[in-house]
């Protein structure tokens, strides 16, 4: 188990492993690794989710897929269980994307279903660079081929793609999760860029009070008070001049990503 991991977790995550060795067949399951907050060191043991990846040899059977619902049922008693977030993918896919993949076993809060889950070069990056092996070989012997450009890619899409698109939606913005949301992860795509690492969304948006603009200290200090202190008051009056905020946030930072990274490092040919 990975030193980084809180205690509470690998004492939980050691069950999980011992489940699936007990109940799955002995020729299924190649590796388990954990990525995200966990590896980030960035986790928190009240709200964060416990984020893996198992490798399979082959694909599962409905037999077998029964069995992994099952184990996630179980581990539902505890504490952590419907905060497991992952997937079950063959371990020949390793660094594809949804878009390369047939559909897959993947777990959100617990629940195990098969189809699509969050899998992108951002998570195959985090894995590489940062994972921690619970059960396999090690993850620099996986040879994940996910280089920074992949992520890069990555990157620019869910700028000038999702988040664009969202900004055209003020309205999604009188959510508190959707300020959080915004807040946070573009927090991250911004330093991601700027140091050529991915980096805990907390840690991104401290980051960027000092990278960025005074006038976007506020947006992104309610942000980190929603997502760190939810029960407080807003730091704002208006939910609407929130959610115009919000939207001129992404407005902003969707301009700066593509002048300073993406268009100029398109030129570069980086």
């Amino acid at each position: 188990m990975g030193s980084q991991m809180p205690r509470h977790v690998q004492s939980f995550m050691q069950n999980y492993v011992e489940l699936l060795n007990k109940h799955l067949p002995s020729d299924l399951v190649e590796g388990v690794y954990i990525y995200g907050s966990i590896a980030l060191g960035a986790f928190d043991e009240a709200k964060s989710d416990i984020d893996f990846i198992v490798l399979l040899r082959r694909a599962v059977n409905e037999q077998e897929l029964a069995m992994l619902q099952d184990i996630h049922v179980q581990m539902n008693k505890y504490a952590f269980g419907k905060r497991m977030d992952g997937l079950y993918t063959q371990a020949s896919m390793i660094g594809k994307t949804n878009e390369e993949l047939l559909a897959y076993p993947y777990c959100t809060d617990g629940i195990v279903e098969v189809g699509y889950w969050d899998v992108n070069h951002i998570t195959w990056w985090v894995l590489k660079e940062h994972g921690i092996t619970l059960q396999g070989i090690p993850i620099g012997d996986l040879n994940i081929p996910t280089k920074w450009d992949d992520v890069l890619k990555t990157l620019a899409y869910n700028m000038n793609n999702y988040w664009f698109n969202k900004s055209k939606k003020t309205y999604l913005f009188l959510s508190d999760r959707m300020v959080e949301f915004a807040a946070c992860t573009i927090s991250r795509i911004i330093c991601s860029l700027e140091l050529r690492a991915i980096l805990s969304k907390d840690e991104a948006v401290r980051l960027c009070i000092d990278l960025l603009p005074e006038r976007w200290h506020l947006l992104l200090k309610e942000g980190s008070r929603i997502r760190l202190k939810a029960n407080t008051k807003s730091l704002y009056k208006s939910k609407l001049k929130r959610a115009k905020g919000c939207r001129d946030f992404i407005l902003y930072t969707h301009q700066l990503c593509n002048e300073k990274f993406f268009i100029r490092g398109a030129r570069n040919g980086n």
